[in-house]
């Protein structure tokens, strides 16, 4: 006769395989269920055009960008490494962009003075010669200073871009090699007196030809020293015209006051 299924002489392995048993149950149930569910609900839809705009705002273009981000620190990264491995490429890319900063300067000031002579000129031009003799002279030296700075300045533009291409031919000349410079300018030195003596003469002549080609490549542009050199002169010109209208007013007056006496 075989113990009933509750008896406390059962082993533990067989309550464990019921509980097994039934969780397994539990499961199948919820299954079903889903299945019966989705066979309600029909076959699975295509994203609506809304659920694809909005999943392309929230992942897909924040994604794009954070891998062109990355991209571009990487190129840069390079960069600065190529330019640590090539130090003299750096140096010259550097004294390029403060030398293109400069000349942006210096074409800002020049632009603004011959706006102001241009100003300058045509207030002088549109102005009336007053009868007084003095007064007609000084507008008259205005005017001829005015066109003497204005050619004064067209010269210095000239020149600094003479000098800025001059600068830029030489910077496209190859450089000598040291293989060059040893074939073409070696020097036999001999061990008598006269070959010392030959030697002498031309270490003279290299000098002299190093000064020759020192001078040959012109005088130095004083961009800021021409400027203002014309903007004192364009100040004297203002004065000029500032002593011409004072001059004007008291002559004025006094035939006003002829006027009235008659």
């Amino acid at each position: 006769m075989s113990p009933p299924a509750d008896s406390p002489s059962d082993p533990p392995e067989r309550d464990e395989l019921a509980a097994q048993l039934d969780d397994l149950e539990a499961t199948l149930t919820d299954l079903r269920g889903e299945l019966r569910d989705q066979g309600r609900r029909g076959p699975p839809q295509p994203p609506q055009l809304s659920e694809l705009l909005r999943f392309t705002e929230q992942y897909t273009i924040p994604t794009l960008i954070a891998i062109l981000e990355a991209t571009i620190r990487s190129l840069e990264l390079l960069r600065r490494t190529l330019r640590l491995a090539d130090p003299e490429r750096a140096a010259r890319e550097e004294g390029a962009a403060a030398r293109g900063r400069l000349d942006e300067v210096g074409s800002e000031a020049g632009r603004q003075l011959a706006d102001a002579l241009t100003e300058l000129r045509t207030a002088l031009s549109e102005a009336d010669l007053p009868e007084n003799a003095e007064s007609r002279d000084l507008i008259t030296d205005a005017r001829e200073l005015t066109g003497e700075i204005e050619r004064r300045l067209r010269d210095a533009e000239q020149t600094v871009s003479d000098h800025r291409d001059k600068e830029r031919q030489d910077g496209h000349r190859q450089p000598t090699t040291d293989s060059d410079t040893a074939g073409g300018g070696g020097v036999l030195i001999d061990v008598s007196d006269d070959g010392a003596d030959a030697t002498r003469e031309e270490d003279k002549g290299d000098d002299a030809d190093s000064q020759q080609s020192t001078s040959d490549d012109g005088p130095e542009v004083d961009v800021d020293a021409e400027l203002e050199s014309i903007k004192d002169e364009l100040d004297a010109a203002e004065q000029a015209i500032d002593d011409a209208e004072r001059e004007e007013k008291p002559d004025s007056s006094t035939e006003d006051d002829d006027t009235d006496a008659t």
